[in-house]
């Protein structure tokens, strides 16, 4: 009988032991955290004046950037500090030169608004010669290309004009052909002058060319003037 009441003590040591245990292992109550409030962190003063300070110089950069590209086509000229401005030399244009100026433009639309109602095309080969005859002509004062700078043309302006010219000449053809009578006449006025020591067989296409023009000016005035008068213009003025 004595060794099972060993066996019983064994067990009860056991249970002990792990009372004990459990004991020791228990977690010790935790202590309650702090929270910790993270400071906002703001920049100086200076610093956002130095930030704007910064945007005002780029946005002067640019306007003098600016102001070095397109500026003299706003101030073409400055007179001690003093701005001349292009708005004030447009006003001082227009006032001498602004009534006659919207004329010609008028006068320019009207009469191109009548060669398209009348169905003219000029071929840019008939372009071509009057452009190499001129050539000819001015090659003596330097070329074409400096008689229209010095008139402050370009070759396009003069090509347009060309154009005109030849589609006048077409819608007023049956109106400039000169008879033998004007033509002698022509000849006999200026026999002493222009023709001096020449006979008219010897100028004859000369003097045809003269009249021809002569008779085209008078034609094409008649003319445009009732054009002019048909055209709708409808004009504010100045």
């Amino acid at each position: 009988m004595a060794p099972a009441k060993k066996t019983a003590a064994k067990k009860s040591t056991t249970k002990k032991s792990v009372k004990k245990t459990v004991k020791k292992t228990t977690p010790a109550k935790k202590s309650p955290v702090k929270k910790v409030v993270t400071p906002v962190v703001t920049a100086p003063a200076k610093s956002r004046l130095n930030s704007k300070y910064l945007s005002l110089s780029l946005v002067i950069v640019g306007i003098a950037l600016l102001t070095y590209k397109v500026g003299p086509w706003f101030v073409p000229a400055i007179v001690d500090n003093r701005p001349v401005t292009r708005f004030e030399i447009w006003s001082r244009m227009e006032k001498s030169y602004g009534a006659q100026t919207l004329d010609d433009v008028v006068s320019e639309y009207s009469l191109e608004a009548a060669i398209k109602q009348n169905g003219i095309s000029i071929e840019e080969s008939a372009i071509t010669t009057q452009l190499e005859s001129l050539e000819s002509q001015f090659e003596s004062v330097g070329g074409l290309e400096e008689a229209l700078t010095q008139r402050g043309l370009t070759k396009a302006d003069l090509e347009k004009q060309i154009s005109t010219q030849l589609a006048v000449e077409e819608i007023l053809s049956d109106k400039v052909e000169p008879t033998e009578e004007e033509v002698q006449a022509f000849f006999d006025e200026n026999a002493e002058t222009i023709f001096q020591g020449q006979t008219l067989p010897e100028v004859k296409d000369d003097v045809i060319n003269s009249v021809k023009d002569g008779k085209l000016q008078a034609a094409f005035l008649e003319w445009f003037a009732v054009v002019k008068e048909e055209t709708n213009v409808k004009n504010f003025g100045l």
